[in-house]
Order: C-alpha cells, then sequence, then structure tokens
C-alpha cells in the first residue's frame, strides 16, 4: 500500500511537471519573426542586365522579342517599365537570361560596375575569364540605375538641349556626362584579354548617361568605352557600331530635338550588346556593387505543439537572401542543413520540416549565411521548447 502510493504521487507530481511545461512550449512556440531593419535591395555584386553577342539592328528594335525584357529602352514604355512588366523579378543570378534583372530596378548605392563573361556563375567579377571593373566617380546614392536613366529621360523631354558643347562637362553618375571629363567611373581592374573596343583597345571608362561632343552630338548608356567625349568618336558614338565602344545599352543621335531623341520615348539608333564589329561574340553580364549592409535575422517560429515523431515547420526570417541551417541541441537537424530563403529583402524566409525523435527540452537555434558577397553569418535567438510524446496512435 505505501508503495502504490508513493508511485501515485510519483505519477501525480510528473502530470503537473508535464502540464507546467507543456504550457511553458505554448508561450514559447507561438513566437513570429521580429521586424526587420530595412536594406538596400541587391548589395555586394548583383547583377542589372545580360545580352548576348552583337548589338540588333536598331531598326528591328521597336517589334523585337527582346525589347520588353530589356525594360523597352527607345520606346515611350520604358518610363512605366518595372522588374514585373520586364520579366525581371525572376532574373537575380547569372545564368537567368538576356534581358535587364532585378538589381536594375532595385539595386542602390553603386559606387561600383563590372562587365563579366560566363565562364562561371559567381558574382565575384576576378572569378570570370574576361572581366573589367570600373570605380564611380560617385555613389548612385538612393536611385537605382533606372531611376537615373528615367529621372534624366525627364529632364531632357523639356530642355531643348541638343547639340550643346558647354553642359555636363564634368564626371558624373547621377546627371549626363560630357566632353574631356564626361565619363561615370574609370577601369580599375580587368582580366582576360577579350573583352576589346571595336578599335582592339581594353575600354577604360564608364558613362551611365554619356553625350559626345564630337561631331554633333551622340549619346549612349550604361556605356563602356575608350578614349573621350570630346573628340575622336566624330558623328558614329551610335547606330550598331559605336565607335571606340565595347558595350551600351542604348543610344542615338542627339543632334536636332532633345525632345524627340531620348531613351523614353521612340526613338533608337542603338540596341543592348556588343558593336557589330567588335570581336566578342559571346555572352556579357553588367554587374553593379554597392557596399553590403550587415544582415538581420529574426525569432524562429513553430508550426505546432512539438510531438516525438511528428513533423512540425520551424521558420525564420533574415534580411538578405541566405542559407540557414536550424539547430536542436547544438546538431544540425538533419534535413534542415542549408535552406535557402525565399522572398525579397528584407523578409526572406526559411523553412524546415522538423520530426523530433526524442521527447524533452530542446533548445533550436538557426544560423543563416547570407548569399551576398562579404554579408557575415547572422544568429538566432534560442527557442526552448518541450517535445512531448505523440498523442493519438500512428
Amino acid at each position: 500500500m505505501k508503495l502504490r502510493g508513493r508511485v501515485s504521487q510519483s505519477s501525480s507530481i510528473f502530470s503537473i511537471l508535464t502540464s507546467v511545461a507543456l504550457i511553458a512550449s505554448i508561450f514559447q512556440y507561438v513566437h513570429v519573426a521580429q521586424p526587420q531593419s530595412a536594406q538596400a535591395a541587391g548589395d555586394g555584386w548583383q547583377v542589372q542586365m545580360m545580352a548576348t553577342g552583337k548589338k540588333e539592328t536598331y531598326s528591328t528594335w521597336p517589334t523585337s522579342a527582346r525589347l520588353s525584357r530589356f525594360a523597352s529602352p527607345g520606346t515611350t514604355s520604358f518610363p512605366s517599365a518595372t522588374a514585373s512588366s520586364t520579366g525581371a523579378s525572376a532574373r537575380t543570378a547569372i545564368g537567368s537570361g538576356e534581358g535587364v534583372y532585378s538589381a536594375f530596378f532595385n539595386q542602390t548605392g553603386i559606387t561600383k560596375v563590372a562587365f563579366v563573361d560566363s565562364s562561371t556563375t559567381s558574382l565575384d567579377p576576378t572569378d570570370h575569364t574576361n572581366y573589367l571593373i570600373f570605380d564611380l566617380v560617385e555613389s548612385t546614392g538612393s536611385e537605382s540605375f533606372y531611376a537615373i536613366l528615367k529621372r534624366l529621360d525627364t529632364y531632357i523631354s523639356t530642355c531643348a538641349c541638343q547639340n550643346n558643347d558647354t553642359l555636363w562637362g564634368s564626371a558624373s553618375v547621377v546627371n549626363l556626362t560630357a566632353g574631356t571629363n564626361g565619363y561615370s567611373g574609370t577601369l580599375s581592374a580587368s582580366g582576360g584579354s577579350a573583352f576589346k573596343t571595336n578599335s582592339g583597345v581594353t575600354p577604360t571608362k564608364f558613362a551611365v548617361y554619356g553625350i559626345n561632343r564630337d561631331s554633333d552630338n551622340d549619346q549612349q548608356t550604361m556605356v563602356a568605352y575608350s578614349g573621350n567625349l570630346n573628340s575622336g568618336k566624330a558623328d558614329s558614338w551610335r547606330v550598331d557600331n559605336p565607335l571606340e565602344t565595347f558595350w551600351s545599352y542604348w543610344g542615338g543621335d542627339f543632334h536636332s530635338n532633345a525632345a524627340s531623341q531620348r531613351i523614353g520615348t521612340n526613338y533608337v539608333q542603338t540596341t543592348p550588346g556588343v558593336p557589330t564589329l567588335a570581336t566578342w561574340t559571346g555572352d556579357v553580364y553588367l554587374l553593379a556593387y554597392s557596399t553590403p549592409t550587415a544582415a538581420t535575422i529574426g525569432s524562429i517560429s513553430i508550426s505546432a505543439t512539438p510531438q516525438k515523431g511528428v513533423a512540425s515547420t520551424l521558420s525564420v526570417t533574415v534580411s538578405t537572401s541566405s542559407i540557414v541551417r536550424f539547430f536542436a541541441n547544438g546538431k544540425r537537424i538533419a534535413n534542415c542543413k542549408d535552406r535557402l530563403t525565399s522572398g525579397t529583402s528584407p523578409n526572406n524566409v526559411a523553412t524546415c520540416s522538423w520530426k523530433p525523435t526524442v521527447t524533452g527540452a530542446q533548445r533550436i537555434t538557426a544560423t543563416a549565411t547570407p548569399t551576398v558577397q562579404g554579408v557575415s553569418a547572422v544568429s538566432t535567438t534560442t527557442l526552448n521548447l518541450f517535445v512531448q510524446r505523440r498523442s493519438g496512435t500512428r
């Protein structure tokens, strides 16, 4: 009788402790991801756009199947283009195809650009066989490259500034740039020997929106070139083979009517790619670099009370695209070692289907390693859970 009394008393104590643990776990697992700090979209090196080989004949551009993928430069659709309407939202990594990429609309604070081949999918320009890196003279600030081109297009639509050899004589990223000091960036590093202008030399300058003063004025955007924008290019920094050029996005004459010779109206003389007489014939990616912002990570949440042998979902939000590993009591959860986040900054979510193999206390943590170059890994605080025995039958 005494033995039975002790067993009964012990069972009661165990039941009480189990109930307390269950109540505690209920409060502990109902965690939601904490608000994340804002982050400039696309930190580190990101793809702006890609074109394969030679420039398309400009006369076919208005009806080209490639037009909308490049945000329709040289048409009235350019000022209203978006990452969604161009399909750029789905283009983020090297290998995603021709056209402008998500970062063209979203990346800000850009301080460098690079042109690379498709020899690797790495976003580090120096990993490629052929690459050119240009240091910009200033940051793009709060604007993306698309935002800058759109703003300048609006300015040109009313400026009556065509064929003017006194304006924009300073190096600039955020404004038009022309003449001897006409550039947005200068070559700082290069690799390989294949990226040459149609003059057979390595390009040394880059311009977001350049104006050539030689002869009457010509214009090119997102362009890598040699020489300067004062002399040497004559009246030929346009059409399918703009002189002294390696690669450009859009261009044309700029001599008669600024309002009708701009990127945001039905006017084009140069399409994306390398000039027709350049030697390069492969893919060219234009990348841009922003100083990485430190990643932040929220708290882990779980979809249900954890039970031994029953799957539940662990979730965590990271401010940038990351690979996430989940841990239970310091050991990696077997099927949750490398979970790639989905979504967009700052709400990139990783999930893990967790089926506990033992009952009792479990300390759940996660570590996120950002896919953006130069951003350090971050870890969550500990989520303390109590895994229950499985209820019901199998």
